[in-house]
């Protein structure tokens, strides 16, 4: 499997089917099929439990199962939500990845095994589709364009990368392209599990597709990094800018002058956390390469030193010092992906939020449009009554009626959003203060394993030391 134990649920079930999903875990594990980096000898599987006197509880908190869910058609509709059956279940895991074509036309699609019990519109218990990185942006594009008006947030998806797609389509080294697709497929299986751990999103017919249509999926070409549709979107985000800064909003509603600022301190902060942890990482990838060096350098003066104890004593200190280079090189590659991927996953979902409060700001300004164009053209038909042109007058009269029904069709959808974005922010902070959670214990039992396994190393030495020092 490509990602750790998931700071949040890697299945999606109802509080009272929890139980029974525990006790059926064991049996699962059995019919499960390994993951190909499993049986390759990758170091840490990802999917693994881990447990330890670190952790509180692993019972999934109530507030985050799905109690209602929305039954999506295309386009997406708006609430009310349909209750779920008690034994819904929705698992997604990314096993595998294949490269196909050569040279500019290389490219990588990646296997998603797909669970399933009683979820509206899947029939099957089981799936296996494959599916290209263009096919999840498409995804994410279609579920962008149909909720974020409806006060939904959308996961964001990750970032499509130049580097990335050099060395996938250029380079001829498989352990570089596996490398990449590794790290994707993690954050492709991160991307897919919160769009599935949303209520209304995972029934939605584009996700349903997505999950359970063995076919391939319609190229999604306005995806590519350098498409018409790229550069579009670009001049659109400028747009909205400008827009900005001709119609200041005054914010009057102290909920959300409170929330947007505390989701730019979040944001803020966690930007920070992941620079400080790839500095971090990358700093332990280098201790354990120094150290590494430093047992080599050891082991060639061992060799040719004369003094069978000394020798017999750098011996045990180059074992000592690569197999704690060992342990800080595992301690990296964990930091990068259960703390560190963690992190940008929820920078990502941080500016979705922010995309959501831009939203609102967006349908506000539409209407203050459609205020001042009927104030327009309240005072051309004045001008016009007072000059004597009344069949003009009266022809402006239809279009300030319908000016006035389109006022208070935003006005409306205004105050739509607004309640629906309190309900969505409310459910995202139950989330995230779980997320939250979950994410520094697995950090913390990762640092306490590999601090005592690095005592245990130095132990050991520990009376190697006494030859020398007699």
């Amino acid at each position: 499997m490509f990602s750790e134990e998931e700071p949040f649920p890697t299945s999606v079930a109802t509080p009272n089917a929890v139980a029974g999903q525990e006790n059926a875990a064991s049996t699962d594990e059995k019919e499960t099929k390994p993951s190909l980096l499993e049986d390759e000898g990758d170091e840490i599987n990802l999917m693994a439990d881990s447990r330890s006197k670190l952790r509180l509880d692993t019972t999934l908190d109530p507030n985050l199962g799905p109690e209602t869910s929305g039954v999506s058609s295309c386009p997406a509709s708006s609430p009310p939500i349909e209750e779920l059956n008690s034994n819904f279940v929705l698992e997604v895991r990314i096993t595998d990845f294949e490269k196909k074509g050569d040279g500019m036309n290389a490219y990588i699609v990646y296997k998603l095994v797909v669970k399933a019990e009683s979820v509206p519109g899947i029939t099957d218990k089981t799936y296996e589709v494959w599916r290209r990185f263009s096919d999840f942006l498409g995804l994410h594009d279609k579920l962008f364009e149909k909720y974020i008006s409806k006060g939904v947030i959308v996961p964001a998806a990750p970032e499509k990368s130049i580097a990335a797609m050099t060395k996938t389509k250029a380079t001829s080294d498989p352990a570089t392209s596996r490398e990449v697709a590794v790290r994707r497929a993690r954050q492709l299986e991160r991307f897919i599990k919160r769009v599935i751990q949303h209520p209304r999103l995972r029934v939605d017919c584009d996700v349903r597709d997505f999950l359970t249509m063995e076919a391939e999926l319609p190229r999604a070409s306005q995806t590519s990094t350098l498409s018409g549709a790229g550069v579009k979107r670009i001049f659109k985000s400028v747009g909205e800018v400008f827009s900005k800064m001709a119609f200041h909003m005054e914010e009057g509603d102290r909920w959300f002058e409170q929330t947007q600022s505390h989701v730019d301190e979040l944001d803020e902060s966690l930007r920070r956390l992941l620079h400080l942890s790839e500095s971090l990482t990358s700093t332990r990838k280098e201790l354990g390469v120094a150290q590494e060096s430093m047992s080599k350098g050891l082991s060639m003066l061992a060799s040719c030193e004369e003094s069978t104890a000394l020798a017999r004593a750098l011996s045990h200190l180059t074992e000592t010092e690569e197999n704690a280079a060992a342990l800080w090189t595992k301690q990296a590659e964990m930091d990068s992906i259960r703390f560190t991927e963690a992190l940008s996953e929820y920078v990502g979902l941080v500016g979705s939020v922010k995309e959501l409060f831009a939203e609102r700001v967006r349908v506000w300004q539409t209407w203050q449009t459609a205020q001042q164009n009927l104030a327009r053209k309240r005072e051309q038909k004045a001008r016009l009554e007072l000059s004597g042109k009344n069949d003009r007058a009266t022809a402006l009269r239809d279009e300030m009626d319908e000016a006035v029904r389109r006022m208070d069709q935003l006005e409306a959808e205004f105050g739509e959003i607004s309640k629906l974005i309190r309900e969505e922010i409310g459910r995202f902070e139950v989330q995230r203060r779980h997320d939250m959670r979950q994410l520094f214990i697995e950090y913390l039992e990762s640092l306490v394993q590999t601090h005592t396994e690095m005592l245990d190393v130095w132990d050991k030495f520990e009376p190697e030391t006494r030859s020398i020092i007699a």
